[in-house]
């Protein structure tokens, strides 16, 4: 277990009744942290010692070169703004690199409090707000001080392990290495097995386990006449649920109307275009959906992740998308997360399943491209990216390919022969005739499911319910266009 003091008992307190304020902590040498709270997330932390600031993570990652920290340092200033919003806009690193190393630099304060001697100062009440949030939740920290800790897991070789389900286990940020061993542990195996299992050394096990069982994610099982193996089994598609953990800070683009305004006119236009794919449904599902365009620029990548959040908007449907543009992927932007891990550490993972790549927003589970690829036809062609969609086609209800465009490669066809059916993104005013032509004719015209003309201008007096569908082919649908019919309405997905 993990040994606690008089702040991680406060950290946690704060955490459990979610308290929002600022918890001030001193040491005997004059250093001062503040750590700060929102509804018992802990935001951000600072101290009177300028050695953790969030400009140095970036500098040691390579994002920016000290010499930029001082000009982009100048500027924030200058604009009256936070440094971290400085460094986004100018286009240095994204929100989800800012938010990693917000995170971080939160994590190493709070574990430099806990080994050097911190006392309680005061708790003080108050709502402060931050360009990118750490959102750290209890878990978060618990998991981080296990990791520290060098103590290996210590049991017979024939005791038998198993996944301590009572317990919510998303709550954990695991990394793709605890994700292997915990999915093992969904059907109850013995150390002596798990190396064969998992294709880790017994060595490195120990010391996964070892943090496991610290925080309470696995734990030994002495199998009785009463307690059958059966009993402590976990099903696959429940362990997804199960192990798959949440990002809390993610920082969701504007452009993402359907997950930050489910009730928006915009949002029913793409609840609109679910129905649609569903109606064009024949004897066969369309679980796996690649979304694709003519050209780049088209909005293709918006279209995919608005069209997987109305999916994941359906009471019990587990949805999925994975960014496949491997050259130049924009999930990670969107959702304002980490670029890894994703698609690529998985198809270079070895024997790790897909589970260990995925996270989570809400109800939408996603995988990330996780980079950019020196041979992305090469990686999508690979056997192990088809066995990734059948895998992910057993386990959730909707998944969802976020392609590259057509041209003027390839990548899409191969993307596309994966899928039951595919959407075809033309960005309306933008979208040459010739790209659109040469597309339609390097498509399986079988698995074409319509067309989604993008960036519609509003025709004059176009009322509120007013919609324009472009078909392409006989009974094929689709289309969710961008008819406004208000003078307010966001002129939506440019890209």
């Amino acid at each position: 277990m993990i040994e606690t003091n008089c702040v991680l008992d406060e950290v946690s307190r704060l955490c459990q009744e979610r308290q929002t304020g600022v918890l001030l902590l001193s040491n005997s040498k004059g250093e001062r942290v503040t750590i700060s709270f929102c509804e018992g997330f802990i935001d951000t932390a600072s101290s009177n010692r300028g050695s953790r600031r969030l400009g140095d993570y970036l500098t040691r990652d390579g994002y920016i070169t000290s010499k930029d920290l001082d000009s982009l340092q100048a500027e924030a200033q200058r604009q009256k703004m936070v440094l971290g919003e400085a460094i986004v806009r100018k286009k240095f690193v994204n929100h989800g690199d800012v938010g990693a190393a917000v995170r971080r630099q939160t994590l190493e304060l709070i574990k430099h409090v806990l080994e050097d001697d911190f006392k309680v100062s005061s708790f003080t009440n108050s709502l402060r707000t931050y360009y990118v949030p750490a959102r750290i939740t209890l878990p978060h920290v618990l998991l981080e001080m296990s990791r520290n800790s060098t103590e290996l897991f210590d049991s017979a070789p024939d005791a038998m392990l198993a996944l301590n389900a009572e317990q919510n286990n998303a709550a954990f940020p695991w990394n793709p290495q605890e994700l292997n061993v915990l999915n093992a542990l969904t059907t109850p195996q013995t150390f002596e097995r798990l190396p064969r299992v998992t294709g880790l050394h017994a060595d490195n096990l120990k010391k996964l386990l070892g943090i496991l069982e610290r925080v309470g994610a696995v734990k030994v099982v002495v199998l009785t006449d009463e307690l059958k193996e059966e009993s402590v089994l976990v099903p696959r598609s429940t362990a997804t649920t199960l192990l798959v953990p949440e990002v809390t800070n993610p920082i969701l683009d504007e452009k993402l109307e359907v997950a930050r305004n489910e009730f928006s006119f915009t949002s029913e236009q793409f609840k609109n275009l679910k129905i649609q794919i569903r109606q064009a449904e024949t004897e066969e599902p369309l679980k796996v959906i690649t979304v694709s365009s003519p050209d780049a620029q088209d909005g293709k990548s918006l279209i995919s992740v608005n069209l997987a959040f109305a999916f994941s908007q359906d009471p019990g449907c587990r949805v999925v998308i994975i960014d496949c543009d491997l050259r130049k992927p924009t999930l990670d932007q969107y959702l304002g997360v980490k670029s890894d891990p994703g698609l690529l550490q998985y198809l270079q993972g070895g024997l790790l399943p897909p589970e260990c790549f995925l996270r989570r927003i809400n109800n939408l589970h996603f995988m990330t491209a996780g980079g950019i690829a020196p041979n992305p036809i090469e990686a999508l062609s690979m056997r192990k990216m088809k066995e990734l969609v059948e895998h992910l086609r057993t386990v959730f209800d909707t998944v969802i390919l976020d392609a590259p465009p057509f041209s003027p490669i390839a990548d899409a066809r191969v993307v596309t022969a994966l899928s039951d059916g595919l959407l075809m993104v033309i960005r309306s005013g933008k979208t040459a005739y010739s790209s659109t032509d040469r597309a339609f004719k390097a498509v399986d015209q079988r698995k074409l499911l319509g067309v989604v003309l993008n960036d519609v201008k509003p025709m004059p007096f176009q009322t509120y319910h007013s919609y324009s569908y472009y078909q392409y082919g006989e009974n094929r649908l689709v289309y969710s266009g961008d008819g406004k019919g208000s003078s307010d309405s966001k002129k939506y997905l440019k890209s």
